[in-house]
């Protein structure tokens, strides 16, 4: 369905498409917003299952939208929502609870709220709804393209590549104590860390970009 190259859980693309929301390392707290739809259909190489319901769902959403934008050429009245500050997340966020109807010529509030003019938000708001329309109507084109010439031999399976292990150039440091240690040459600081850290004396078999690139290599192959 994202028509991508995708890492694959047997026959269905790996979870994808999420959001972390308020996830902090090493704390349990936060979520996981939902993930993309095409994780429920097989990959491509062996079904249009997904790249159809997609299909489906960009020909819905765009009728939705061009419906939208017919009704905004109406000057319609527009749903404004306030700001409110949020204390928990140090954050302004839209005060839904109290919703205000913004009417065809209203100039705009000058109190702190920040309430747009009519002329301003209806701009806004046709904007948006025109950039979800050249979005979808792309993508609409691109799974018709995709299923207008589709077969299982045009979306082969392929392994992952084989991880190549970061090697880095060892070099001498030493500090202003006359401590010396062998560190690694892309990194002035980088005595101690967490996972070791792969060095060589032999340029020939350094992998590392920032390592080769300061040692005037080309880039591994």
């Amino acid at each position: 369905m994202c028509l991508r190259k995708m890492q694959l859980h047997g026959d269905f693309p790996i979870r994808h498409g999420f959001k972390a929301i308020g996830v902090r390392q090493g704390q349990h707290s936060g979520w996981h917003t939902g993930p993309c739809e095409g994780t429920r259909f097989p990959n491509l190489s062996i079904s249009t299952e997904g790249t159809r319901w997609g299909l489906a769902q960009a020909r819905k959403f765009l009728v939705q939208i061009q419906d939208v934008l017919a009704k905004l050429a109406t000057n319609p009245d527009i749903i404004w929502h306030p700001s409110i500050y949020n204390r928990r997340t140090g954050r302004f966020d839209l005060d839904l609870a109290h919703p205000e109807h913004v009417k065809y010529g209203d100039e705009g509030g000058l109190d702190a709220r920040g309430r747009p003019s009519y002329a301003s938000l209806h701009r806004k708001r046709k904007a948006e709804a025109e950039a979800r329309e050249r979005e979808l109507v792309k993508a609409v084109d691109e799974y018709e393209r995709v299923l207008a010439t589709w077969s299982p031999d045009k979306y082969p399976v392929t392994g992952a590549a084989k991880k190549v292990e970061t090697v880095h150039m060892a070099t001498p440091r030493h500090n202003s104590r006359g401590e010396t240690w062998v560190g690694i040459l892309c990194k002035r600081f980088a005595r101690f860390t967490r996972t070791p850290l792969l060095k060589t004396d032999d340029p020939a078999k350094v992998t590392c970009k920032r390592c080769r690139t300061m040692l005037g290599l080309p880039p591994a192959s």
